[in-house]
């Protein structure tokens, strides 16, 4: 799905360019993306998503409790699934440029977010 030209996630689909698949310790799967579109004759908007469907499911919440909830109550609210994502952009990015200034998003976002959502405790509290 497209709007204003720009892709958008229906929560079905990744959009762009899966550049790495990624099976982290608390057993998700995080697909980061290149969303980067050309703006000009020689120049990006680079564009990073990393996303990761949650499947709401009982498991989930052996770690941490429902709190008087049933999964039942939880999928009636989320449905079957969420989906977490996180994007990092950088605009007017020179041509030449746009790969290494997309591996430095990528690195960043590695650096700075893959303990945080490799922790066991990571997806029943985004749920």
């Amino acid at each position: 799905m497209r709007i204003n030209n720009t892709p958008v996630s229906t929560g079905t689909e990744t959009p762009g360019r899966v550049i790495r698949k990624i099976k982290l310790e608390n057993g998700q799967i995080l697909e980061i993306s290149d969303l980067s579109r050309k703006i000009s004759a020689d120049a990006y908007v680079v564009n990073m998503l990393a996303a990761m469907e949650i499947k709401v499911a009982p498991e989930l919440f052996d770690v941490e409790p429902l709190s008087g909830l049933t999964i039942d109550d939880i999928r009636g609210t989320l449905g079957e699934k969420v989906i977490y994502e996180y994007r990092l952009e950088r605009n007017f990015i020179l041509d030449h440029e746009k790969d290494g200034v997309l591996n430095a998003l990528v690195d960043t976002f590695m650096k700075n977010m893959c303990q945080y959502i490799s922790h066991p405790r990571f997806a029943p509290s985004w749920c």
